[in-house]
């Protein structure tokens, strides 16, 4: 009777001691999985973000060639009637927006200021070739100015409406950059009073698509583009994204 008493009592600090190793080997693996989840899972967030920041900078190193290509259009044919002061003028004056385009991470954001001061640069160049018909208009506020913004997103709309809008007619055009905080999003408009008419993509390819593409790829469904004909004449494009002001861009 001892003796069985004594198994017992082996039996069960054997079966606990083993049910007590399965308990710490089950917990082991399950914090092993647990790391190896956690692990995979940055891995792919990395991979994610990896993936939208060469979608966002082959999207944005789209722009520079339209431009470019523009610009060199419109000094080429300066160059060919004769122009050369106002040629030389726009050399200096594309050279001042390269250098200030160029110097910004592709796939970071630049605050408003900055991306308004280049749209200036880029209607200097293009006042040259249309001075008799280009005029400008911004109303951007102060304490908009450090919000944070994609780098040239308003480039191609502002390309469009020098397309479709300045070369599309003889009478002189206002192409109108503004700037708004609506519901903590900001609100960013190109307008033009001209035919009324534009293309969703530029001479070589981009335009609107670029400007959703590069907005959807750094915002999702938190940025909206509207487009369309104005009522009193005119089209204008409407950006809406949320507000991030500086210090993050």
């Amino acid at each position: 009777m001892h003796e069985e008493g004594l198994w017992r009592q082996l039996t069960d600090v054997a079966l606990g001691r083993y049910f007590l190793l399965i308990a710490w080997a089950a917990l082991y693996l399950a914090l092993g999985n647990g790391e190896m989840a956690r692990a995979a899972e940055w891995r792919e967030g990395e991979y994610r973000r990896a993936a939208k920041a060469a979608e966002l900078r082959s999207l944005r190193y789209q722009v520079n060639p339209h431009f470019l290509f523009n610009t060199l259009n419109s000094l080429s044919a300066l160059v060919m009637t004769g122009r050369g002061e106002q040629a030389e003028r726009m050399i200096q004056t594309i050279s001042s927006f390269y250098r200030h385009s160029l110097a910004a991470d592709p796939t970071s954001d630049v605050p408003l200021a900055d991306e308004i001061a280049l749209q200036r640069h880029y209607l200097e160049i293009e006042a040259v070739r249309f001075p008799d018909r280009l005029r400008t208009e911004f109303d951007v506020p102060e304490t908009l100015a450090q919000a944070c913004v994609p780098g040239m997103i308003l480039q191609p709309l502002v390309e469009n409406s020098i397309k479709y809008a300045v070369s599309a007619t003889t009478r002189p055009v206002t192409i109108r950059i503004s700037a708004r905080e609506a519901d903590g999003l900001l609100v960013l408009t190109v307008a033009d009073d001209g035919p009324g008419k534009t293309s969703g993509n530029g001479g070589t390819g981009i335009g609107l698509a670029n400007v959703r593409n590069r907005l959807a790829a750094r915002f999702g469904d938190f940025a909206h583009v509207d487009s369309g004909p104005l009522p009193a004449g005119g089209y204008a494009t409407v950006l809406t994204i949320p507000r991030v002001d500086g210090g993050n861009c």
